[in-house]
């Protein structure tokens, strides 16, 4: 069995011949051609794991060939060869999308080494791929459900932007479906074949972060035993969406701006950046500028996300949607019940402080625990217990010294308001977490800072 495809393009037919044999010998099908345009027209006929392109060679060259190779969208990795090396051939290569850069003499075992590299990554971009085919045929698809005027204009706006390629910045309350919001706008876009890669910022710290991100080289690091992809990188194409932008740390947000800049990324341990065609699409429920004005975000940063602004409504905005919501939540969690109009009232007047994402959770909590087919205003009554005692995501508890209202800073606010909550649920911290919208790992680090061993204090 094969090990590859392989598309030799040399003008060199001792180099072809030579490069033929040792890697036929090695496992892999090879094809020899002496021009590009003989290369391109072999690429339309057929596939190829990898392309090994000289740079200099009559007609086009290669610099031109690989750039219509991309331009084709092909998946075919190209690995440059040359014995003409310069650094300004080596940047215009790698920024065209080239997989790596190898100088002439090469030794056949590296060249093998590299080869193996390019055919794992552009497996790894094919699963990526497979993996999206997979969840639009399996319906997990974006679906903004709604036909009050709020999700009207919604749905008109998302029409407007989806067809750019600029920055999208989607504010909007916890538990609204900022994320429902930007597969739609992915969806109905020209990338709508391509990857759809979604990142929560507030679950990794810096450093993972752009490990993530960005990728890292083997080695880069104590654990980084083998070369990573970042997921801005398998993103290539497609669209990137960065969830709780403002929780990324400042000295990080200098490097997000260069990528929304330059489009370019560099992989943790890299010495060469990688130019990617990404669409950036951010989400926060946090006051941008009011972090700006407290230097905790990059006035600039700021700035280059705000180019289209899209807020989603919360589920107060637009109660009369509460029964299409419900029978939605129904159906497609598998259950075989039905809100009475005296349940769908109770629903219509709870306040909602966890928007839809607290709407899905009650029904399905109401389904599993209610015996009858007919859920009703009874099946509903904890609602009262739980409006009256739990605060909102994101509250913070007001000073009640009358004589000191303001004393408090940010970050003891903070501290009274996690212990508040810890202390609502009996120091239980995956509830603590889930009522405050946060990950349990992010409420375990800011307990160890803010030194929150008991929740009786």
């Amino acid at each position: 069995m094969s090990k590859g495809r392989i598309l030799v393009v040399d003008d060199e037919a001792s180099l072809r011949m030579l490069l033929s044999n040792e890697l036929s010998r090695t496992g892999y099908t090879v094809e020899a051609v002496e021009n590009g345009e003989i290369a391109l027209s072999r690429m339309r006929e057929g596939f190829f794991n990898v392309i090994l392109l000289d740079i200099l060679m009559p007609k086009m060259s290669g610099i031109e060939v690989l750039r219509t190779i991309k331009k084709d969208n092909s998946i075919s990795e190209v690995i440059i060869l040359t014995g003409n090396a310069t650094l300004e051939n080596c940047v215009e290569c790698m920024k065209g999308g080239a997989f790596e850069y190898v100088r002439k003499p090469y030794d056949l075992s590296e060249l093998c080494i590299q080869i193996e590299r390019a055919i794992e990554h552009q497996r790894s971009k094919l699963d990526i791929k497979l993996l999206q085919d997979e969840l639009r045929k399996a319906g997990r698809a974006s679906t903004i459900l709604g036909t009050s005027n709020a999700m009207h204009e919604l749905r008109k706006i998302i029409a407007r932007m989806a067809p750019s390629n600029s920055t999208v910045l989607i504010l909007g309350d916890s538990g609204t479906g900022k994320e429902l919001v930007a597969r739609s706008i992915h969806e109905q876009s020209p990338r709508n074949g391509q990857p759809f890669i979604a990142v929560n910022c507030a679950s990794f710290s810096e450093t993972l972060l752009e490990s993530e991100l960005f990728g890292h080289e083997k080695g880069a690091f104590t654990d980084a035993k083998t070369q990573k992809l970042g997921l801005a990188e398998i993103a290539n194409g497609g669209t990137l969406f960065l969830d709780e932008i403002g929780e990324i740390p400042l000295h990080f947000q200098s490097k997000i701006l260069r990528f929304l800049e330059t489009g370019d990324v560099r992989r943790v341990g890299g010495t060469h950046d990688i130019a990617l065609n990404v669409r950036i699409i951010c989400a926060t429920n946090q006051p941008l500028e009011a972090l700006v004005q407290q230097k905790r975000f990059r006035g600039d940063l700021f700035y280059r996300l705000n180019v289209l602004l899209v807020t989603v409504p919360p589920l107060k905005k637009r109660v009369s949607d509460i029964p299409l919501l419900v029978r939605y939540f129904i159906t497609t969690q598998g259950f075989q019940k039905e809100f009475d109009r005296s349940a769908l009232d109770i629903l219509m007047s709870y306040e909602w402080r966890g928007n839809v994402r607290e709407l899905r959770n009650i029904v399905e909590r109401t389904c599993i625990l209610t015996q009858g087919k007919i859920v009703s205003a009874a099946d509903l009554s904890f609602l009262a217990t739980a409006q009256r005692e739990l605060p909102a995501p994101g509250f913070i508890p007001e000073r009640t010294d009358d004589n000191h209202p303001s004393a408090l800073s940010l970050s003891e606010m903070e501290r009274k308001h996690i212990l508040q909550v810890l202390k609502l649920v009996s120091g239980h911290k995956g509830k603590a977490a889930k009522l405050l919208e946060i990950n349990p790992k992010t409420l375990y680090l800011k307990m160890k800072a803010y030194n929150i061993v008991s929740v009786y204090e």
